[in-house]
């Protein structure tokens, strides 16, 4: 009979994987998600990630300058509300 009175530890929420432990699905749905990373190293992937996904899209397309200056500063507010959110709420309390 399995049950949780002799399995106490299964009910206890898991501590999410940092960036050496997380699997390639996570770190996937971490750059596909528009709230913060669990953790400030898997933020920091995302960022390194999308900011090599738009050179490889302005190298490929070539817009004009306006427009890689306009989306690289949306770019940067998204970032900067993203590890706003994630100092003030998700990575303060580990």
């Amino acid at each position: 009979m399995n049950s949780t009175a002799q399995h106490p530890d299964t009910n206890r929420p898991r501590p999410e994987a940092g960036l050496r432990d997380a699997s390639l699905h996570d770190l996937f749905m971490d750059c596909c998600r528009f709230g913060p990373a669990p953790t400030q190293s898997r933020e920091l992937f995302v960022h390194a990630v999308t900011l090599l996904l738009i050179a490889i899209v302005f190298v490929i397309v070539k817009p004009a300058v306006g427009f890689m200056i306009a989306a690289v500063v949306l770019v940067a507010i998204m970032f900067g509300i993203r590890w706003a959110i994630g100092t003030r709420t998700k990575w303060a309390t580990r």
